[in-house]
């Protein structure tokens, strides 16, 4: 009987040996390569009145994806990961820079060989509120889970076949706990990288800015940014707010207006218009419109989109001194959290 239980302690100290090895050399890996703590960061946020109301009635999210802390966490890191391009140079975020409001500043990004994107990155900021649910600038995409494998799929921006993205990720000794935390399974396929993308990326919501502040009586505009919230909503034919509706400043019915009209890309479905993004943290975002040819706010204000008949701010009812009424109340839009939430930031060491 002595001898047997002497048997059992060692053979219950070997396989305890083995496992805390085991789970030592996996953290060790994890360690190395990631920047994470051992609870994964919130992305559950309870927003201002305002905002959760307008989540209500535009979120986007499928039911068979809903947002989670662990979900969004391996989301976090397959949008920095260059390991999903061809050749490892290549990441969401090489085209999303979180700095620039998950934009870029050129008016056509970079792919993994050097090659020119066809359209101008749009900022990923407040997607969510994007009721029909629809993605790119010409809505093809039914979805952000569709969306999201596209760009990894093209030939010039990230250039794997969803085979070789799988493959990929499954060589990747970090992911399959990451996985295994977000989906209950640590089986790797292109369905939950896309879900895991999606969920990351609809977490990134504005609502700390001073506009925010505003609406919830914590702040006051200046008079300047009131008179520029006045032209914003109400001045021009169809107002800015037609197409950029508070409190997201985003609407999933866009029409021609300010619409970029393009000889060379005729749009959603042959309407010559062209999917309506957020304006929040517009001030900080350059070349803007679908193929990035308006430099910035203030240039469209002063000279409307070039080469297209679109009219200039002073055009429409406006004097041409309000345009800076107008660019102060855009500046309220302005979250600057985003830039410095660690749980939007570049994960990898």
């Amino acid at each position: 009987m002595r001898k047997l239980k002497i048997l059992i302690a060692i053979i219950l100290t070997v396989c305890l040996f083995q496992f805390c090895t085991k789970e030592n050399s996996a953290l060790n890996t994890f360690s190395t390569v990631l920047n994470l703590p051992s609870s994964p960061l919130n992305y559950l946020v309870t927003y201002p009145t305002h905002v959760a109301i307008a989540l209500a009635a535009a979120d986007n999210t499928p039911t068979n994806n809903r947002l989670t802390n662990e979900g969004a966490t391996l989301g976090r890191v397959l949008f920095y990961d260059k390991h999903l391009s061809q050749n490892n140079t290549i990441s969401c975020a090489s085209c999303h820079k979180p700095e620039l409001s998950f934009d870029d500043n050129v008016a056509l990004s970079s792919g993994f060989n050097g090659g020119k994107t066809s359209r101008n990155s749009m900022s990923l900021i407040n997607l969510r509120f994007y009721q029909n649910g629809r993605m790119f600038w010409d809505e093809r995409a039914g979805s952000l889970e569709a969306q999201v494998l596209q760009p990894i799929q093209n030939h010039v921006e990230m250039g794997l076949t969803l085979n070789e993205l799988e493959a990929k990720v499954k060589g990747l000794d970090y992911y399959p706990d990451l996985f295994l935390k977000a989906f209950g399974s640590s089986a790797i396929d292109s369905t939950k990288i896309s879900k895991a993308i999606a969920q990351y990326v609809r977490s990134i919501i504005t609502y700390q800015s001073k506009y925010d502040l505003v609406k919830e009586e914590k702040a006051s505009f200046t008079t300047s940014e009131a008179k520029g919230e006045q032209i914003f909503l109400n001045a021009g034919g169809p107002t800015c707010a037609s197409c950029h509706t508070p409190p997201m400043f985003i609407t999933s019915n866009p029409r021609q207006g300010f619409s970029l009209a393009d000889n060379n890309d005729i749009g959603i479905r042959g309407s010559n218009n062209f999917k309506s993004g957020s304006l929040r943290n517009v001030m900080n975002r350059t070349n803007l419109f679908h193929n990035g040819s308006v430099l910035s706010v203030q240039a469209m204000l002063n000279a409307g989109a070039p080469g297209t008949g679109s009219r200039p701010i002073p055009q429409h009812s406006i004097a041409p001194q309000d345009i800076q009424d107008m660019l102060n109340f855009l500046n309220t839009l302005t979250d600057e959290t985003i830039f410095t939430d660690p749980k939007f930031s570049n994960p990898f060491k």
